[in-house]
């Protein structure tokens, strides 16, 4: 049953859904992605720890997907599924040396082309439309040749959008941040914020933390880079909180961007995203600083919609995934969904949360595969791998996990309850062989820079 006030919101997001498709007012679209941002450390989304105020607020004045999934845990790929609504196995882009086809329709082609000042910054170099191809009609564009990092970032936000408050073209924006992603970025005060005050985390020869060291991927164990990074450092939990003081500072730069739009009278008409391509694993299942694995800690992603005149301090709890972004914008804006798109229109999830439905989720390297329902996970290696050796990839075998007993995935239930592993193999190959249209992948031209900075980071060896 519809309460009135769920009526009046679908009756205003109707209204300026059918305004912007009339021209009369176009609506400002940013997507702003959060690079290895892990769902569960927003306050909004129950973290009682870390400190978010600027995203809180955000998602006091928006619509919070509080189960929102990525299909594939490494930035290019997932960034590449967020701006075509295609899964990997559609658009073939499976690592950060991937570029998709040029016969995809992008977001940024579809919003230039319907009138959109398409923009857009990015932080790593293999998303520079040279490499990922997935910028293919960005008009105003900040290249990247190093990893940038937020207070490198806003400045050239701000000014971006100083000049659209005077302009009367609508925009559409990307804005990517980095500084959640290996080597966590938490300058000044943040690097301390979540360790225990007066405790010294180079103390001592050996520690916690190279107690570990020998479960980290293969190629963070002996990379120079990463070695840097934690050089003298003794206590594994001073590198947590380093990744908890990533999060705030993040969060202190959003706020600083939502600020500048109220001040320039933008906010009012902008329907703003914020989501991460995918979250990070800090010693769960012996994955440790990384993105390895399905499970909840890489594949659980915050996803904040803002729309004006639409929802506040609205929660949604059904299963929603990063294919589903460009849908429900294109539906908000009344433009076309192209015919490809493998997901829905999420908006009417908020009058009726009505949870159930299954995430197709893949892995860099087509390593992994796998389905997460409400209440179940269903896991299958692909591959024989070792290069994590606190999970070790073994082709063929299958996990399963009951999320809502079992919430850390530590009881693999799959041997005790083989009836809802069939039910879950056999929804997995619905969702695997459902037929998409097949475009072809390529390998981008890498150069000696940009390999250093994968390798760097661990996505080479």
């Amino acid at each position: 049953m519809r309460s009135r006030l769920q009526t009046m919101f679908l009756l205003v997001a109707t209204v300026l859904s059918a305004t912007a498709q009339a021209g009369e007012k176009k609506l400002n679209v940013i997507i702003i992605t959060a690079d290895t941002l892990r769902g569960d450390m927003l306050g909004c989304n129950g973290n009682k720890e870390v400190k978010t105020p600027a995203l809180d607020a955000l998602a006091a004045e928006s619509v919070n997907f509080t189960h929102a999934y990525t299909n594939i845990t490494t930035t290019t790929p997932s960034h590449a599924t967020i701006f075509t609504s295609l899964y990997p196995r559609d658009h073939k882009a499976y690592s950060n040396t991937a570029r998709i086809s040029s016969k995809i329709r992008t977001m940024d082609e579809i919003m230039k082309a319907a009138g959109w000042h398409t923009a857009a910054i990015v932080n790593m170099p293999w998303l520079n439309p040279e490499m990922s191809n997935i910028l293919q009609a960005t008009e105003e564009l900040a290249r990247c040749k190093h990893v940038r990092k937020a207070e490198k970032t806003n400045p050239w936000v701000l000014d971006f959008l100083d000049r659209q408050g005077k302009s009367s073209k609508p925009f559409y924006l990307w804005v990517h941040y980095t500084d959640n992603h290996t080597p966590y970025h938490a300058p000044g005060k943040y690097a301390t914020m979540y360790y225990p005050k007066g405790k010294d985390p180079r103390a001592g020869k050996s520690g916690s933390l190279q107690k570990v060291w020998k479960w980290f991927p293969v190629h963070h164990q002996n990379e120079p880079s990463f070695k840097r990074w934690l050089k003298g450092i003794t206590d594994v939990q001073y590198v947590i909180a380093l990744n908890k003081g990533s999060v705030s500072w993040l969060d202190l730069h959003v706020g600083k961007l939502i600020q500048r739009l109220k001040r320039d009278g933008l906010w009012d008409n902008t329907l703003l995203v914020f989501t991460a391509d995918h979250g990070e694993s800090l010693g769960e299942h012996k994955i440790w600083f990384s993105h390895s694995g399905l499970y909840q800690p890489t594949v659980h992603v915050p996803l904040i919609i803002h729309m004006p005149g639409g929802p506040a301090h609205k929660t949604v709890n059904s299963l929603v995934q990063l294919a589903d972004l460009m849908p429900t914008i294109l539906s908000r804006l009344g433009l076309k969904i192209p015919s490809h798109a493998r997901g829905r229109d999420i908006w009417p999830l908020i009058e009726s949360d009505a949870g159930g439905g299954a995430v197709f989720l893949e892995h860099a390297g087509r390593q992994l595969t796998g389905i997460v329902t409400p209440r179940y996970k269903y896991i299958k290696h692909l591959k024989n791998k070792s290069y994590n050796p606190g999970y070790i990839l073994h082709k063929g075998k299958e996990e399963l996990y009951d999320l809502q007993k079992d919430p850390g995935e530590q009881h693999d239930i799959s041997s005790a309850k083989p009836k809802i592993l069939k039910e879950m193999r056999a929804m997995w190959k619905r969702l695997r062989d459902r037929r998409g249209k097949d475009f072809k992948g390529a390998s981008a031209k890498v150069d000696d820079q940009t390999e250093e900075m994968l390798r760097s980071l661990g996505y080479t060896q």
